[in-house]
């Protein structure tokens, strides 16, 4: 176990050194990199504890007592930075207050001798039974609360980008969404199991999965990838700043007069027929509101009060349309679904297959194969 615990503190501080190198960092990319370095110390406490060190190191044992709750704080937060693009704001600070209090009701610890720090720790903490207590509800409350907090701004974030963006895969941070989602089930399983063991263990998974999934599937190393937002609220004056950016967009406030709204619906029918806009894979709602022109606000509101959908789902239908036209094509008979799917505006097969079962009720091979 101790060999694993190493593994992940090695892989933490190596990706905390990546982000904290990139030539253009965000704001996402320092939290993360407090994340990181906040795990490897919650993983290093076990390994201390694993091996036998702590009784040697006692004053290192104590100082990752708070790491828990910080790494839970840095996830939300990183969550939070990583859909929003906003300025790091110093209010969110006093999210670190419980990691605070914490390390202060130890800090008589540290003035102790070494030997009666030696026999606090031969005894399980003989002396400060209410502190531990303390701490370990502050931990598990901590893990909870900000997990479930994370994936409520994921779940929002998704809902909204769909009003945007026609293509949604790389934005939609399903590999977060899944890692948050198992962190969370651990820390169920350690509120149950009273194992301050398994939530160092949990924290070397998650930065294993993390370091996999950041270089193989998003490239969190590298790149920005959270997609920026081109909604804006219309006369709502009292919403101001970058803390507007992927709320729900009020159309209770709006101006648009109905004939504007119709004015702009015709346009909007008729750049969709003749300029097939929709066959760029990486259409964004401000992109087609040059082509009309409108304010995209504007756009997305007459979207949704005229076709019943949101920005995505238009789009992918008349993507949808598009391939079912190459496909009636004779001299299109030789080329793959796929192949024509992509024409259509598709990115990936697997956008191509949900969006052609949302529309057709089959998968495409269960066309292709009732079709003989």
């Amino acid at each position: 176990m101790s060999y694993f615990f190493v593994t992940g503190i090695s892989i933490s501080l190596f990706l905390a050194v990546i982000l904290l190198t990139k030539k253009r960092k965000y704001t996402a990319d320092f939290i993360l990199s407090g994340l990181l370095i906040f795990a490897a110390q919650t993983i290093f406490h076990s390994f201390l504890l694993e091996t036998g060190l702590y009784l040697t190191c006692p004053d290192l044992f104590v100082l990752g007592f708070p790491s828990p709750i910080i790494v839970a704080v840095f996830l939300y937060l990183y969550t939070r930075y990583q859909t929003h693009n906003i300025q790091f704001q110093w209010r969110e600070l006093w999210h670190f207050l419980p990691a605070a209090v914490i390390f202060l009701i130890y800090t008589n610890f540290f003035f102790l001798s070494h030997s009666r720090k030696l026999a606090v720790m031969q005894s399980e903490g003989a002396g400060y039974e209410f502190e531990n207590l303390l701490r370990i509800g502050v931990i598990y409350i901590s893990g909870i609360v900000y997990s479930f907090l994370s994936l409520r701004i994921l779940f929002k974030y998704r809902r909204n980008i769909k009003n945007e963006f026609s293509n949604t895969e790389r934005i939609e941070f399903n590999w977060l969404v899944f890692l948050i989602i198992g962190i969370l089930t651990i820390w169920l399983i350690v509120l149950f199991g009273q194992s301050e063991k398994l939530i160092s263990t949990s924290s070397t998974i998650f930065v294993i999965l993390l370091g996999y999934f950041g270089i193989t599937q998003v490239n969190v190393f590298g790149s920005k990838v959270a997609a920026v937002s081109t909604v804006i609220l219309i006369n709502d004056e009292k919403q101001k700043g970058p803390d507007i950016l992927y709320r729900p967009v009020k159309y209770q406030y709006s101006n648009l007069s109905e004939d504007e709204s119709l004015q702009i619906h015709e346009q909007l029918l008729k750049i969709l027929e003749r300029e097939k806009p929709f066959l760029n894979s990486e259409l964004t709602l401000a992109e087609l509101a040059k082509l009309i022109p409108t304010h995209p606000n504007k756009l997305s509101e007459v979207i949704n009060k005229y076709e019943q959908k949101n920005f995505y789902d238009l789009i992918n239908e008349r993507r949808i349309q598009e391939f079912f036209r190459l496909l009636n094509m004779p001299e299109n008979k030789q080329y793959t679904l796929m192949s024509l799917a992509f024409d259509c505006g598709f990115n990936s097969k697997a956008s191509f297959n949900r969006n052609f079962k949302k529309y057709t009720g089959k998968t495409p091979t269960e066309y292709q194969n009732s079709q003989g």
